[in-house]
Formats: C-alpha cells, structure tokens, sequence
C-alpha cells in the first residue's frame, strides 16, 4: 500500500471501529463504571500489539514458505494460516487450534449477531415502528432478527471464495469504505463543532455511499483506504459547508448523568504512555 494511507486513510477505519462501531463500544458501554471502561479498553490497545506476532509474522512465513502454492492459479492469501497448519502443525497440536479458532468464530459472530439485534430493535423497531413495544415483543423481534442474520450470512458466505474478491480480509476492508467515513465525519462534527446541525449527520451517511461507490467504480487503481480517505475529505468538506451556512443557534449540551462514577482510573495515568512507548519499541525493532 502506498505511504500516503498510512498518514491518512489507515486511521479513518481504525477510529471507526474501535470508537464507533457498535460491536466495540456495546461491550465498553456494558461496564460497571467509567474506570472499568477506560481500563478494558487500555487493556484492548495492548492486545492490539501483539498483532504483529500473531498474525502479520505468520503471514511472512508462510509467503516465505509456500510462495509458488499462494501465486498460484485461483490462490489466495487468505490460504496463508492454513497451510502454515497443515504442513507444520502436528495432528495433536492441529485439532487444538482448530478447536481455539472455531472457538473465537463463534465468540464473535455471536457478539456481532447480538449487535445487529440490537440495533434493528432498539433503533428502528422500537423508535420507529411501535414505540410502545414492550420488552417481550422486542426480544422476540431480536431472535428472530438474529435467525434471519444467520441466514444470510450462511448464503452469503460461500460466494466469498470467488477470486474477484481477492481474499477475505481485501473484501471486508472494501466493504467497510461504505460505512466508516460517513460515521466518523458524523461523529467528529457531533463531538467537536458544536453548533453543526443535526441533519449533518444524517447526510454523512446518505453521502458516504455514492461518494465511495463512484470511487470504488472509477477509481479502482487507488489503494482502498486512499478511497476511504478521499471519501471522509469530501463528506467533511460538504458538512463544515453545512455547519457554515445553517449553524445551531445555540451549541447542544450533553445532560448530566447521574449516579455513575465518572472519576478516571488512576492506571491511566502510566498505562496510556506505555503502550505508546512500547508501540514505538516494536517499530525500531521490526522496521
């Protein structure tokens, strides 16, 4: 990937998922207090480290390795771990980590189905369609959202394999373009520009779409996070000529909650400048 992603487009989906996304924040937001919110997601950014051990490093093995099998007619680089484990990995050894792996699939896609539940009955069930529904009914509208998820998802999932996607991971990342621009634009002006409408946030989402369609059309030679980068400049351009144009009169306030500890974790303190110190010790190390 060009280096220009790396100073901008590789930021806007990682703030996105990390902050935004409601697979991440619906787990941050279930903790007892503030304090144990800070530290999860202190603890998070630390996991976040080990990424290189655990997955780009394997991926260099394997190309190292198995380069002729991964360039081959039909091959993808999402074949990288899979032969890594079947040709260096015992039997004994191999049904554990299958095990392990099936394991965090199952742990994910049941805490992504739970957010998509979520939201489908908390915001458009319940606001939209019957505001008076009680909570039985919302939870039955949720199981059933999560049958009907699952369903396509398992229809969906084989067609993946096609070479025109060019691997799993290629795929996710370009899908993601539709969604992260127009949601971190939304929630930087909501955070930050205090007196931008509320309509602006409405038209990030709709924005984002076409914006980044048009560039995943005739702009495919652009590395996708470039495009993902392009897409937040543009969405931010027509939303800071919005809040120029048709500010709030008067800038909205968050209320003030009550009975929750919002006193900050003292480990914050030396946890923060920790895993920046040892995000930079693994750059020299492995530059």
């Amino acid at each position: 990937i060009p280096w220009t992603t790396l100073l901008i487009g590789l930021w806007i989906p990682n703030f996105y998922y990390r902050g935004l996304n409601q697979f991440i924040t619906q787990r941050t937001l279930a903790a007892k207090s503030l304090r144990q919110g800070q530290l999860g997601i202190i603890f998070a950014a630390f996991l976040k480290l080990l990424i290189p051990f655990i997955i780009i490093m394997p991926g260099i093995i394997s190309w190292q390795l198995y380069k002729a099998e991964l360039t081959a007619p039909g091959a993808t680089t999402d074949q990288a771990y899979p032969l890594l484990i079947k040709n260096l990995v015992g039997p004994g050894m191999r049904g554990f980590i299958l095990a392990a792996i099936a394991g965090a699939v199952i742990s994910t896609l049941g805490s992504l189905l739970n957010s998509v539940s979520t939201l489908l009955t908390m915001d458009l069930y319940k606001r939209h369609i019957k505001k008076d529904a009680d909570s039985r009914s919302l939870v039955r509208i949720g199981r059933w959202a999560t049958l009907v998820f699952v369903i396509a998802v398992c229809l969906i999932a084989p067609q993946l394999g096609n070479p025109k996607f060019k691997g799993i991971f290629n795929y996710i990342q370009e899908f993601q373009g539709f969604i992260s621009p127009g949601v971190l634009a939304a929630f930087v002006f909501g955070l930050f520009v205090k007196k931008t409408p509320r309509f602006a946030g409405l038209t990030a989402l709709v924005l984002n779409v076409p914006l980044y369609g048009a560039l995943l059309i005739w702009a495919r030679d652009i590395a996708f996070l470039n495009r993902i980068g392009i897409t937040f400049a543009a969405i931010a351009a027509v939303l800071a000529l919005i809040t120029l144009t048709r500010p709030l009169r008067e800038p909205v306030t968050m209320p003030e909650q009550k009975g929750f500890d919002l006193t900050p974790a003292p480990a914050l303190k030396w946890l923060g400048p920790l895993v920046i110190v040892l995000t930079l010790a693994l750059y020299v190390i492995f530059r």
